[in-house]
Order: structure tokens, then C-alpha cells, then sequence
């Protein structure tokens, strides 16, 4: 090879690496964060103290009874505000249950179920989804409530489920990071949930709706209120701060018993 092709080598070397430098201080920071594949972001959350009890849902159900759900506030705070200002705008007021099955869910929230075409329940929603959100201390235990949701974990919106026995197996440590978010426990009207569940459907019979009831059990009202003042355990705590209160009961007590020996000491020498 001859020292004239080797000069032309050199300069075209060099303009191949400042090519490069020009093309990587082009390329701002934040591009290459865009140009990177996005995933699916999951709420992870612990439980706090909010200052006070969480919240409870009544749901009336026409015919059929109240359910009362304890809100997890303190521990899934983005899906139990979802959850609440829907409930207080009156969104789930007239929403029926379209998917039951017995000692799984009976699942519910779905607007659709107000146009009188039951094929299309079960895809509505309210027009805004959240993500998912997982406190690892919220379970699906017997009267569970979750958030129900496709395939895409930030895709829950309305829709919500409530547990018939124990569904561990939706649990997000048994899903590999894809679980469902429990959100609440029902407190009382857990009766009326298990029945609701165990409700008839369409069965086998009409394969597109076979886990739909064949009778509509809807929401006839969902409101959200403050847990309510237990008066036994107030009292209580009024005579344990009375009696805290209190300076030296014991020692009180004590010179009361002198004084009524010193009174007797004195009748008997008299």
C-alpha cells in the first residue's frame, strides 16, 4: 500500500469521527429517555396514618339489601378517591351488577347496564382510568373489594368487584407484579354480596352472557360516609381521660381510709 493512499485514509477517519460527535451532542437527554420502551407503571403503596378512620360506601341495593364497604383511604388513596368521587357525583346511582358467579365475585359499575343491551355490559366505563395501585396489606380475603380492569394494568375505571370467599389467586404477589387492587372490605351486608353472587344467570344457554343475572339487581343508591361514632368506646375513653385527670386517685382513696380509721380510734378511746 503506498504513503499517498495512506494520507487519504487519515482525514477521512477524522470526519467520520466528528460525524459521530456532531450526531451524539444533537441527541438531547430526554430523547433518548423518549426513545426508550415504556412500561406500565404500578402504584406501590404502604399503609399510613390519615388522621382519622377511612370512609365507608352504603350501597343500597333494590330488593336485596346494604352493603357497607370500610375504604382502604389509608391504603390505597389514588383508587379509593377514584372510587369516592364517582360515588358522591352519583355515578354508580342505577348501575346494576352484570357479571355474578357463585364463591368467585359479583362484579358491578358499569354504566352500560343502564341502556337496557346486555351484550355491551362489562365494557363501559367512566371515561377516565387510574393505575394500577398494590399495598401489599390489602388482600383478596372473604368481602374483598377490587377494582376490576382489562388486560392493561392502568385500565380500571369504574368497574368493581366484590369477593365471594377468599380469591387469593388475583392477588398481585401470585401474578408475577399483575395482580388486581383491592381498594375495600365490606363490614356489613356481606350476606347480601354472597347472595347477589350466587344469583341465576343466563348459564350455559346464552354463552355470551352466561355469568349475567337474569334478573337486574341494581344499585338503587352508592353514597360515602364517615365511620360512625361508636358511643360505648367514647364513653369508655371519657373515664379513661376523667380518671387520668384525676390527680393521685390512689392517694385520695388512701386518706379517705385514714380518716375514717383515725374517726373510729377516737370513738373507741371516748
Amino acid at each position: 500500500m503506498s504513503k499517498r493512499m495512506k494520507s487519504h485514509r487519515l482525514p477521512m477517519t477524522l470526519l467520520l469521527s466528528m460525524l459521530v460527535l456532531v450526531i451524539m451532542i444533537s441527541v438531547t437527554p430526554s430523547e433518548i429517555v423518549a426513545s426508550a420502551p415504556t412500561q406500565e407503571a404500578v402504584i406501590y403503596t404502604e399503609p399510613v396514618d390519615i388522621g382519622r378512620p377511612n370512609r365507608w360506601a352504603i350501597i343500597e341495593v333494590s330488593g336485596w339489601g346494604t352493603i357497607t364497604i370500610e375504604l382502604y383511604e389509608n391504603m390505597t388513596p389514588v383508587t379509593t378517591k377514584n372510587f369516592i368521587d364517582l360515588a358522591q357525583s352519583g355515578f354508580y346511582d342505577g348501575i346494576s351488577f352484570h357479571r355474578v358467579i357463585d364463591d368467585f365475585v359479583a362484579q358491578t359499575g358499569d354504566p352500560n347496564t343502564k341502556n337496557l343491551n346486555p351484550y355491551d355490559d362489562g365494557s363501559g366505563g367512566s371515561g377516565k382510568t387510574i393505575p394500577l395501585e398494590i399495598c401489599p396489606n390489602a388482600t383478596h380475603v372473604d368481602g374483598a373489594v377490587g377494582m376490576a380492569r382489562s388486560n392493561e394494568p392502568d385500565s380500571a375505571s369504574s368497574q368493581f368487584y366484590i369477593c365471594d370467599g377468599p380469591q387469593h389467586g388475583l392477588d398481585d404477589s401470585e401474578r408475577d407484579g399483575n395482580g388486581y387492587a383491592v381498594f375495600g372490605i365490606v363490614v356489613e351486608g356481606l350476606d347480601v354480596a354472597k347472595a347477589i353472587a350466587a344469583a341465576n344467570t343466563y348459564g350455559p344457554m346464552r354463552p355470551l352472557l352466561k355469568d349475567h343475572p337474569v334478573d337486574d339487581i341494581t344499585m338503587s343508591k352508592v353514597y360515602v360516609i364517615d365511620q360512625p361514632i361508636d358511643e360505648n368506646d367514647t364513653l369508655e375513653k371519657e373515664d379513661e381521660k376523667e380518671a387520668k385527670n384525676t390527680p393521685f386517685p390512689a392517694f385520695g382513696a388512701m386518706i379517705s381510709i385514714m380518716a375514717i380509721i383515725a374517726i373510729i380510734r377516737k370513738k373507741v378511746r371516748n
